[in-house]
């Protein structure tokens, strides 16, 4: 509980780790100057590139930790919580010559969308542009894949201590399909999933079937599902 209410993750010498949010994988020359200046400021001595393409600041003091989170004036990235972590996302169709649909632009969407978001357990988002997959959205509780005439989304994936495949859930065509496909597949997860279940320990009991059922085939369902997220994030 203490990395909750310090917002920043315990180290094993009592300094902290702080992750900010950078959307879908992406940031920008003012974010990074920022971040130097506060390394340099606070004299945290490990600056990491982590797994989930964000930077991660380790061996930062506890009383420095509101005064890093202020100068780098970026939201957390929630490293430390029972909640959307990362998006992971490759370049996607606006530089890659494979590139079918703008990957990093849908991650960067589904992550602003769903960002405040908390769950039964951490949560992780992968959006790759083409099939070669390079956002491994295989193992990831949702994993969102371009391809020529839409795209695929897969649920329950896990590359944890046992790494599991995500399951097809269903093939949509646009990016708001997309969002409330993978919003309605995470609010039935927040409302029905017990603490501490990842998605894939959820669908291994209740069965890929009965989330299809909930979340593909009946419409009206699906669409009060993401509704019902939408109104839990609005006021975040």
């Amino acid at each position: 509980f203490i990395n909750e209410r310090s917002h920043a993750n315990i180290q094993k010498d009592g300094t902290y780790s702080v992750i900010p949010r950078m959307w879908g994988g992406e940031t920008t020359a003012a974010e990074l100057r920022r971040i130097a200046d506060a390394v340099d400021k606070y004299k945290i001595p490990t600056v990491k590139v982590t797994g989930g393409q964000r930077i991660d600041l380790l061996g930062v003091k506890k009383e420095d930790l509101q005064d890093v989170w202020r100068d780098i004036g970026m939201p957390s990235g929630h490293a430390y919580a029972k909640a959307l972590r990362t998006v992971k996302t490759c370049v996607g169709s606006e530089w890659c010559r494979m590139g079918t649909q703008d990957s990093t632009q849908m991650g960067k969407d589904l992550e602003r969308a769903m960002w405040r978001m908390y769950a039964p357990h951490k949560v992780k988002f992968a959006v790759s542009g083409c099939p070669r997959n390079c956002a491994e959205a295989g193992i990831k509780d949702v994993g969102v894949i371009g391809v020529d005439s839409g795209w695929e989304i897969y649920v329950a994936g896990n590359g944890g201590i046992k790494t599991e495949v995500a399951e097809f859930l269903a093939k949509v065509q646009t990016r708001q399909e997309v969002l409330e496909y993978s919003g309605a597949f995470l609010q039935l997860y927040r409302e029905e999933a017990r603490y501490l279940d990842r998605t894939v320990h959820w669908v291994g009991r209740v069965g890929m079937d009965y989330v299809k059922k909930k979340v593909v085939e009946d419409a009206e369902n699906r669409k009060a599902l993401y509704a019902r997220l939408r109104f839990a994030l609005k006021d975040y």
